[in-house]
């Protein structure tokens, strides 16, 4: 994980990186604004490609395992799953946990599309097989497996995320998810009740294809801004029909249900 230290930063720079669930974190001291992003990435390549300076340091020298906690709080995830950040919290409610390691940062729960697909989910999940593309660190099919999926897939091609997954999977206990480094085109003969992806709409309009290939049944997709559905609807909706649409902020999701 690097922090970058960066003193200006662009509204597409900034919807780039919160559409990726990059954390930036803004700090002000005398009336100065700085911009702390946190990635597991190298982006160096675009600050520089845009002429922003930046400086950059390894989070083991930013003391990051314990900023994190100033600036990432706990809440619910769906109606019935709170995600926390500190292994077998109890609460007095006995509410539902989800244990997120969020040292690396590869999804926490606490960006509005991880909501969004978590929610629109959560209604439809149980007793369905499921397939979870670009799973990072599992919080969605870890709620489904919560919400009762028989069995979920979950994939994605950052090999640094995947183990996050594995060891988000092994502590909330949910050995009915199988998890990879892959692509989607690597699925061959086979299907699901329900896919989700949580990824940029322009990832979605790519992989809709393969998507519609492999649901039997449902499609969730997250990750789209309010502003650009209405721009992308007829295509990544066709062959479905809107089940269900959930809007958090800027930010709108939809779950499909073939024709």
């Amino acid at each position: 994980m690097i922090e970058y230290r960066l003193q200006i930063l662009p509204d597409v720079l900034r919807i780039l990186f919160e559409e990726a669930e990059t954390l930036i974190v803004e700090e002000e001291f005398k009336d100065q604004k700085t911009y702390l992003i946190y990635s597991s990435d190298d982006i160096s390549d675009i600050l520089n490609e845009l002429g922003i300076p930046f400086e950059a340091k390894d989070t083991e020298e930013t003391g990051w395992q314990e900023k994190w906690k100033e600036y990432i709080q706990e809440d619910y995830l769906t109606s019935d799953i709170f995600f926390v950040f500190e292994k077998d919290k109890k609460f007095e409610d006995n509410r539902k946990t989800l244990y997120i390691n969020p040292s690396l940062a590869f999804g926490t729960g606490t960006h509005p599309t991880t909501k969004i697909a978590a929610r629109l989910l959560s209604k439809i999940c149980s007793g369905k097989s499921m397939l979870d593309v670009g799973t990072g660190s599992g919080i969605l099919a870890i709620s489904a497996s919560m919400n009762g999926a028989k069995y979920i897939d979950a994939f994605d091609i950052d090999p640094m995320s995947l183990d996050n997954c594995l060891e988000n999977i092994k502590n909330n206990d949910c050995p009915n998810i199988e998890a990879w480094t892959g692509n989607i085109s690597d699925i061959k003969d086979k299907s699901y009740d329900i896919v989700c992806a949580n990824i940029i709409s322009s990832v979605l309009l790519a992989i809709k294809d393969n998507v519609n290939r492999l649901s039997s049944e449902y499609v969730v997709y997250s990750g789209i801004l309010d502003s650009e559905f209405d721009s992308i609807k007829d295509e990544l909706c066709l062959g479905y029909q809107i089940d269900e649409r959930l809007t958090i902020n800027e930010w709108t999701g939809v779950r499909l249900k073939k024709c």
